[in-house]
C-alpha cells in the first residue's frame, strides 16, 4: 500500500478519490476503513473541496502521508473528482476508484472490485453494492437502470432488506458515483466528469458515454460499503440545492443523450412523475424552498444556452447563478 508516494516506475493498482468538504471526522472514519481493506497495491487521494472548519489540516494531522489537495473554493462533485483523477491518471494506475467520504466499506471492498474487474475486461466501470449506514442490512444500491424513454434512473433494490436476491454480477445501466471502480484508458479515451453539471447527474452522464463507446458497467454485488446519504448535504447546504441542480441535470443529460422521439414520452413522465411528485412532496413536508427549487431547475434549463459543440453550459449562467454557489459536494443521487 502507498500513501501519495510518487511511484511512477512502479505505480500503485488502483488510486482511491475521496472528496472532502467540511467533513473531516468523516472523512477520517471512511479513511480508516480503508486502511483496513485486503488489498494492498493502493493509495488514498483526498480533494478538498474548500473546506472552512479547518479539516485540511486536521487530515494532515491524522493521516500526513496521505496526499491532500486543497482547492480554493467548492469546485463542485464532478471538478472535485476530476482533480482527483487527473492527478492518479498521471501516476498510471491502472484503476481510479471514487468513493464519497460519507460511507464505511468492507476490508474485502477493493479486492473484490479489482477481481471483477480483472474477470470482465469489457467493463469499463465496476459498481458495488451499497448499504444504508443507518439501516446496515437495507440496500442503498445494487447496479442502477435507466431509460431515455422516462428519463427515470432507479437503484436496483434501494430500500429492499438483502435476503441474497441480488448475488449475481451484472451488466447494469449506469454506475453512481457515490463509489465505482474505472479503468484508468477508459477514463484517457472518454473522458472525466462533465464540469458543467458541478453535481448530480454527472455520474449518470459519464454512464451514457461509457456505454457509446462500447463498454460495459458491471454491478459487483461481494463488493460492499454503507453510506451514510446526504449526511455531509444536509449538514452544509440544504435539499432544495438537491432538487434544483437534480432537476436542471436531469434536462440537460436528456438534451445530450435523448433522441427527439424519447423525448414524446420523457415530457410527460418528467411533469407527473417528477415534477409534479417532488412539488407535491416538498409542500406536504413544509418544504416550500424545495418545491419552488425544482421550478427554478427547469427555468435554469431553459433559459441556458447549450453550445453548439454539444458542450453544457456554466453552472453558474443563467438561472443558476445564484443558487449553485454553496451546493454540496457528496454524492447522494
Amino acid at each position: 500500500m502507498s500513501f501519495g508516494a510518487d511511484n511512477r516506475e512502479q505505480p500503485v493498482t488502483t488510486a482511491i478519490v475521496l472528496l472532502n468538504w467540511n467533513s473531516g471526522d468523516m472523512t477520517t472514519e471512511c479513511i480508516r476503513s480503508l486502511l483496513k481493506m485486503t488489498a494492498e497495491s493502493y493509495e488514498i487521494i483526498v480533494v478538498d473541496n474548500g473546506s472552512q472548519d479547518g479539516s485540511v489540516e486536521y487530515l494532515r494531522g491524522q493521516f500526513p502521508a496521505i496526499t491532500i489537495l486543497p482547492q480554493e473554493h467548492n469546485l463542485g462533485f464532478a471538478a472535485g473528482c476530476n482533480v482527483g483523477i487527473k492527478l492518479a491518471l498521471e501516476k498510471g494506475v491502472k484503476f481510479v476508484s471514487l468513493l464519497n467520504n460519507d460511507t464505511v466499506v468492507d476490508p474485502q471492498f477493493l479486492t473484490e472490485l479489482e477481481r471483477v474487474a480483472d474477470e470482465h475486461p469489457e467493463a469499463a466501470v465496476i459498481s458495488p453494492k451499497i448499504y444504508f449506514w443507518d439501516m446496515p442490512n437495507r440496500l442503498w444500491w445494487a447496479g442502477g437502470v435507466f431509460s431515455l424513454w422516462t428519463g427515470i434512473a432507479k437503484h436496483i433494490g434501494r430500500k429492499e432488506v438483502d435476503r441474497g436476491q441480488f448475488e449475481r454480477n451484472a451488466d447494469v445501466d449506469w454506475a453512481t458515483g457515490c463509489a465505482a471502480l474505472i479503468r484508468s484508458e477508459v477514463l484517457e479515451q472518454v473522458g472525466l466528469f462533465d464540469e458543467s453539471f458541478f453535481a448530480y447527474s454527472e455520474d449518470l452522464d459519464f454512464s451514457l458515454r461509457i456505454k457509446k463507446a462500447g463498454y460495459k458497467i458491471w454491478y459487483a454485488p461481494n463488493a460492499r460499503l454503507w453510506h451514510k446519504e446526504g449526511v455531509v448535504c444536509r449538514k452544509n447546504v440544504g435539499e432544495y440545492l438537491r432538487k434544483f441542480l437534480s432537476t436542471r441535470n436531469l434536462l440537460f443529460v436528456m438534451r445530450r443523450h435523448a433522441r427527439r422521439i424519447q423525448w414524446l414520452t420523457f415530457l410527460p413522465n418528467f411533469v407527473f412523475r417528477y415534477v409534479a411528485f417532488y412539488i407535491l412532496l416538498s409542500l406536504v413536508r413544509g418544504d416550500y424552498r424545495s418545491a419552488w427549487a425544482v421550478v427554478q431547475g427547469i427555468f435554469a434549463f431553459l433559459g441556458t444556452r447549450l453550445r453548439s459543440c454539444g458542450g453544457l453550459p456554466s453552472p453558474a449562467s443563467g438561472g443558476a447563478r445564484r443558487i449553485h454557489v454553496r451546493v454540496c459536494a457528496d454524492k447522494d443521487s
